[in-house]
């Protein structure tokens, strides 16, 4: 059972990430026409938030114009008139009993390829929004050529994405290309980026853990399953670059050996982080107007901010004490590594860590709420947390012990110095994890 489970995880679960909104502009060029199919594929958390108004038709023929409205086609310097010719709207299956939907448009516009002409084409409908962007451009009874995308659509048109695109999705906004009489030739070979192995395998993961709690029936075993996965998935999240987690194991191992340090940063990532999660969920569900990867975004840039501040006050705290060290002012060396005197430090970089929730988490928690399922569902975000707390002890565990194996000898001279190195780290990565925020915002 849990093999067939994991295979129906595969096709359930959207790729790409569950806030994404995916476009494909499929162009086929003929002698007197242009015909243009248009793919908008909305992932669960977009589907949840923007329901039809009214009959699937009725929706698809609107949304459809709207798309029309936002195309811009040249041939030859003269700007091409679209019109549409078919659409429909349907849902799909989508992660922990979730729902993707995907809008196709069928365009057309009039076009003689009586000689070479060159063809700019863009598509700016809902460009504000992340996700997957391909444009594939053929030939029927004409030749294209020099042509800036490919013929053939790597996704099988929205259908099938690469596994090794679920990071760096391809992002392809307009097309270039000449067209001219004769036979049909070849666009482009796509271009096609890749992903490292935690990010495909934690990927795996969690599609095996939405699938469980799409479950129709979640008996005693398969519950404590997915709790198990969740905590797996925490783990994981913790481990990869980008959050800042890594820097707090780094400065936790910098303290001195206080059990309650590390009690602390357990608790206050998985409240922090669960919190985050409920809020965010709520947002989502109650208001349609709000782009859940700009809340995310934000609180991104609210936590590089808060890690760089303790960073920077860990500095000042660093060069502070061994002032005073030089000055025969020291006051032992509990006080000495510039690390400060209580737990404040500890709990506001715990918060920074568990600040920004995880999406995969966020869409656990609304499948089982639309499954009636809210407990639990809240219950396999705490887990989720609980896995980036583990991971972050024993990161910290394990630095202090390299710590103790490498400061000997002439490294031992470093030792005065860990204090400010551990708080340049601090101060470095939230930077980064602010900059790299930032930049998604923009």
């Amino acid at each position: 059972m849990i093999t067939a489970l994991a295979a129906a995880a595969v096709l359930a679960a959207h790729p790409l990430g569950n806030f994404s909104i995916n476009h494909y502009d499929g162009l086929t060029i003929h002698h007197d026409r242009i015909e243009h199919l248009a793919i908008v594929d909305l992932a669960e958390i977009p589907t949840l938030q923007q329901p039809p108004t009214g009959p699937a038709d009725t929706h698809a023929r609107r949304a459809c114009a709207e798309l029309r409205d936002a195309v811009r086609a040249q041939a030859g310097g003269r700007l091409l008139t679209w019109r549409v010719t078919d659409a429909s709207f349907a849902y799909r299956p989508g992660a922990a009993g979730l729902r993707t939907s995907r809008l196709t448009c069928h365009l057309t516009a009039p076009l003689r390829v009586d000689r070479p002409l060159a063809l700019t084409f863009a598509n700016g409908y809902r460009g504000d929004t992340v996700g997957w962007r391909e444009i594939t451009a053929k030939g029927h009874g004409v030749r294209l050529r020099d042509s800036d995308v490919p013929a053939k659509s790597v996704s099988g048109e929205l259908r099938d994405y690469p596994a090794d695109l679920l990071s760096s999705p391809l992002d392809v906004r307009q097309a270039r290309l000449t067209a001219e009489p004769g036979d049909s030739g070849s666009g482009a070979p796509a271009d096609v980026p890749g992903v490292d192995a935690v990010t495909r395998y934690a990927g795996l993961l969690a599609d095996r853990l939405n699938t469980l709690i799409g479950a129709d029936r979640l008996t005693v075993p398969l519950g404590l399953l997915a709790l198990l996965l969740s905590l797996a998935l925490g783990a994981v999240h913790a481990a990869m670059p980008g959050h800042g987690k890594t820097v707090m194991a780094a400065y936790l191992a910098g303290r001195q050996r206080r059990l309650l340090d590390a009690v602390t940063v357990a608790a206050t990532v998985t409240a922090t982080h669960t919190a985050g999660v409920l809020a965010l969920g709520m947002l989502v569900t109650a208001a349609s107007a709000i782009a859940g990867e700009v809340v995310l975004s934000w609180l991104g840039v609210a936590s590089g901010l808060l890690i760089a501040v303790i960073g920077a006050g860990l500095l000042r705290s660093a060069f502070r004490s061994r002032t005073r060290h030089r000055h025969g002012h020291g006051h032992g060396h509990g006080q000495g590594h510039g690390h400060g005197r209580g737990s404040g430090g500890v709990v506001a970089l715990a918060v920074a860590g568990g600040l920004v929730p995880s999406p995969s988490a966020l869409v656990v928690l609304l499948g089982a709420m639309a499954l009636g399922r809210t407990a639990f569902g809240v219950l396999t975000v705490v887990c989720y947390g609980l896995g980036m707390a583990v991971t972050l002890l024993i990161t910290a565990l394990a630095l202090r012990r390299l710590s103790d194996l490498t400061l000997g000898g002439r490294m031992q001279r470093l030792r005065p110095y860990s204090a400010a190195m551990t708080a340049t780290l601090v101060l470095l990565v939230g930077t980064g994890v602010t900059l790299r925020a930032v930049a998604a915002l923009v």
